[in-house]
Formats: structure tokens, sequence, C-alpha cells
């Protein structure tokens, strides 16, 4: 199968402070886990760590929200669990795998954040999907999402990352500088199964180019989440 270039268009809804969006595979069914969804959101807070997100709380329902009415949805939506659940740093992706949802069923989620102040965010806005079938764990007979090293490293900045995808995903992909902070978003959308490109021009996300330093591109894809490293040379 042939290379693909993409550069892909944002596919997140961006409302309030947070946005979830959908990743979620459909695998061969003999190594498959029941019907679940990886949600995506950025995390919120202040980037330079003075008001950092402590907890969630993410609700999931079958039933759409009544014109306007999100607090009656809210408090009869179904809570999950995520006391296990540590927040990263301000804008960077954070997930969180659900399973044991049923297949063929529309899900309505909405998330919102605390801070150690007892500061709750809005609500954000809300996800909506059809569950997949999210890979197994371990399974040494599942194909692999494959995200290789990027090309060239060195660079003055542009480069490349190959992507092999088993079957038909979403995949997201951002690039980070050293300390953590969000330098570019490359975007999310769905890809077809076989081999694609994921190209970064070495600007920054409000303009202008990146500068000499180490940069990650972090890759979301099923249940692979990954950081290759990249070095940057003006």
């Amino acid at each position: 199968m042939g290379h693909h270039s993409h550069r892909f268009h944002t596919a997140r809804i961006t409302l309030l402070t947070l946005s979830i969006l959908l990743i979620a595979c459909t695998p061969k069914p003999s190594w498959a886990i029941p019907a679940g969804a990886r949600l995506v959101w950025t995390t919120p807070g202040d980037n330079g760590g003075k008001a950092r997100v402590l907890a969630y709380d993410l609700r999931i329902s079958t039933n759409v929200i009544q014109g306007t009415d999100t607090l009656s949805w809210w408090k009869a939506a179904t809570k999950i669990d995520m006391t296990a659940k540590i927040p990263r740093m301000p804008a960077m992706p954070d997930s969180i795998v659900l399973g044991g949802l049923n297949g063929g069923v529309w899900y309505y989620a909405i998330l919102r954040s605390v801070d150690a102040a007892q500061n709750w965010s809005d609500f954000s806005n809300v996800a909506t999907f059809v569950p997949g079938m999210v890979t197994g764990v371990g399974d040494d007979n599942a194909p692999e999402v494959v995200v290789g090293s990027p090309r060239p490293s060195p660079t003055s900045g542009r480069t490349e990352v190959s992507l092999s995808l088993p079957a038909p995903m979403a995949v997201l992909a951002v690039v980070y500088d050293a300390q953590g902070r969000l330098a570019r978003s490359l975007g999310s959308g769905m890809l077809g199964a076989g081999q694609h490109l994921l190209r970064w021009d070495g600007t920054l996300e409000g303009g202008g180019q990146a500068a000499s330093g180490v940069y990650y591109i972090r890759v979301v894809a099923g249940t692979l989440d990954k950081r290759v490293k990249l070095v940057v040379v003006r």
C-alpha cells in the first residue's frame, strides 16, 4: 500500500475549557474486548503550573440532552470512576478508555475538572460517539499500530513521522517542547488502514518558527499512546 501524506484538519470541538473526542478502532472480533471507546481531551489550567487540575468528573449517558438543560442530564448521567486518574500537566492531551459499553448505541459524554482550591470548571462540550471494539492488551496476535522515528532528526524545521495502522481509526498528533508545553497541534481525524506520513513544518501554534531544542511528537491511535523525540537545530 502506498504512502499518504497528511496534514490533519482539526476535528476537536472546543467549548468552554475542555474538548473531548473519540479515539476508537474496530479490529477483528477474535482479538477484541467488549465495545468501548477512548475519550481524549486537552488538560485545562495555567501553563505556568499555578492552576493545575486535581481531579476529573466524567459522566456518560445514552440519553440526549433536552434543549439547554445540561444540569438535569448531568445529574441523571452515569458517573465514571476517575479516582485513580491522575491529571496531566496543563495543555497536554489526556485520555481514558471506557469499556463495557453497548456497541451500536449512541453515547453522550461531558467532562468537568476541579483544582486544589475546589474551583470547578464549566461543562465541556458534549462528545457523541458510538463505541467501537477497543484493542485487547497483551495479545500477541493483535496487529500493531507502528509509529516511526522522525525523519530527518536533527532537522532545521520540517520533519515527518511514519504511521502504520492495522485498521481504520482516529488519530491524534501533537508536538511538545522539552518542558512539556504544547508547541503545535497537528490535529486529529480518521485515517484508513495502511501506511501514512504525519508532517510538521516546524511552525508553532501561535505562529513563528520553533526554536532550536528537543521536541516530542505524541501520537494517539487506538490504544497506542507514543512519543517520539525530535531535535530542531536552527
